[in-house]
């Protein structure tokens, strides 16, 4: 079992069975560390002995609190509800749910009260500072307004993905003991490249939820690399979440119960289905548009195993359709056993345009390919990396009469690296273009993923419009990111 650590029990986080150490509990009772790890007044600080009883029971149920601490609080030591004052416990580090990581010089509040439009401008224009502060060199391998916005919208996909029958969603906690959520803490707390959401966030603890911030932070994040879409063309459609943000979310203390709830990107779209579909209720339509938000950064193996960019590094400080042109105008292959571990296998880009120099190295994983592509013909084998090759899936392409539209509006002209595309006449040397070179006659079909004319994916025909489409996507998008950031819920609008 593991617990939140405080001053009264961190001998225990060394796995040892210990009386608890009563005194520094006597003044405090919902524990929380400052930026120095002191600790400071919780919210119930003044809770009165007549209400201890029953405060300190919901504290105990929620995982909130362990009786450990609430029955060395000076206020709470007549609860009389005490089985023990020791404690065995695993080794743990640091507190499952973030709220107990951020800086508040106030006391920091669970739900929010209020909002108004102000209040939420003022914290987007408070995040989108610090990614303007961030440089905006981008080239293969040093993209920091790309990271930075990854690891944002990285937060909030994890923190909504874990909702199941009413539990979980966007409830601001997420369990660092997940090695889901591994680098999460650099850009909540710690910091990413020198900026972290807890900068922000200790100017808006006492009004606003760290539930309603997080999704707040990822909604400036992405208006602020749209931005770039727009600067570069000025055609392209704004995307509004102001009009349709909700506040109200409470904050989670702990949150074990997400463990192993997160997508496994090994599992293709079997672990698509389960999160997105069954667990969130979003049509495939919608969860093929929610999956564009590894757009925005990249996959690091210090992080989730895996490793490079979903698009090319530039268009990945870039909130677009990029992610759906990538995964149809590109040609991919498997990579196994991602830097020697054999348990993370992915697709790296294997077309006439692939310059992992320039470019950076691009990838796409399971989940990704698996919503357009399967291994064969009929639909039936999902794909997966680790056995592609077996199954004869050596390459992912489409026809390129599908994807004419966005190559052309959003790709420069180039399909699988070239604006000389072979007519449909000439199907080998499409596939030569895509797959290699050496894949050029009519008998390498046999390297194909699937049928490359009829695709069998479950978000296939969804796809293939959003990368000819880009305002198709931003229609779907929109309506994902309600549901997924509302799950479980009843919220209130802005005022």
């Amino acid at each position: 079992m593991s617990i939140f650590i405080s001053s009264c029990v961190m001998l225990l986080a060394f796995g040892r069975s210990e009386s608890v150490q009563p005194t520094a509990c006597k003044t405090t009772n919902l524990l929380q560390f400052d930026t120095e790890g002191k600790i400071k007044l919780g919210k119930h600080g003044n809770a009165l002995r007549s209400d201890c009883k029953s405060w300190c029971a919901v504290k105990v149920s929620s995982g909130a609190k362990t009786w450990d601490q609430v029955c060395n609080w000076n206020d709470c030591s007549e609860c009389g509800e005490c089985p023990t004052t020791t404690t065995t416990t695993e080794t743990t580090t640091s507190w499952q749910s973030p709220f107990f990581s951020m800086t508040c010089s106030g006391t920091q509040i669970q739900t929010t009260e209020s909002m108004t439009f102000s209040q939420y401008d003022a914290v987007v224009a408070s995040v989108q500072s610090l990614y303007n502060n961030l440089s905006s060199t981008c080239n293969a391998t040093y993209c920091p307004q790309a990271d930075w916005a990854g690891c944002v919208l990285r937060i909030a996909g994890h923190d909504f993905m874990d909702y199941m029958n009413g539990e979980g969603g966007s409830d601001g906690c997420i369990d660092f003991h997940d090695a889901d959520n591994a680098g999460l803490a650099e850009c909540i707390h710690e910091g990413e490249h020198g900026h972290s959401l807890d900068d922000v966030y200790s100017q808006y603890c006492t009004i606003i939820s760290l539930a309603d911030f997080f999704v707040i932070a990822a909604e400036a994040v992405m208006n602020a690399t749209r931005q770039h879409v727009l600067d570069d063309d000025s055609t392209r459609s704004a995307i509004d979440f102001r009009s349709n943000f909700e506040w109200g979310r409470t904050t989670a203390l702990n949150c074990a119960f997400a463990e192993g709830r997160l997508p496994n990107p090994e599992n293709s779209c079997s672990a698509v289905k389960a999160t997105f579909v069954d667990a969130m209720g979003l049509n495939w339509a919608e969860a093929a548009a929610l999956s564009a938000v590894h757009t925005l950064g990249r996959a690091k193996i210090e992080n989730s195993g895996y490793d490079g960019w979903w698009s090319d590094a530039v268009n990945s400080r870039k909130f677009n359709n990029d992610y759906f042109i990538s995964m149809l105008a590109k040609g991919w292959g498997p990579e196994t056993s991602v830097n020697g571990n054999s348990a993370k296998n992915q697709w790296m880009r294997i077309d006439s345009g692939t310059d992992e120099a320039n470019l950076g190295k691009e990838m796409m994983l399971n989940t990704d390919l698996c919503l357009y592509f399967t291994m064969d013909t009929a639909g039936d084998v999902e794909m997966d990396a680790a056995t592609a090759v077996e199954n004869e899936c050596n390459c992912t392409w489409p026809s390129p009469v599908f994807i004419k539209d966005g190559y052309k509006q959003y790709n420069n002209g180039e399909f699988c690296g070239s604006i000389s595309i072979p007519g449909s006449s000439d199907f080998p040397a499409q596939r030569a273009l895509c797959c290699g070179s050496q894949f050029d006659t009519t008998s390498d079909a046999w390297v194909d993923c699937g049928k490359v004319t009829s695709p069998q994916g479950p978000a296939a025909n969804h796809v293939k419009a959003f990368a000819n489409d880009e305002d198709v996507w931003i229609k779907q998008f929109q309506r994902a990111w309600k549901t997924a950031t509302t799950n479980g819920f009843a919220l209130k609008n802005l005022s």
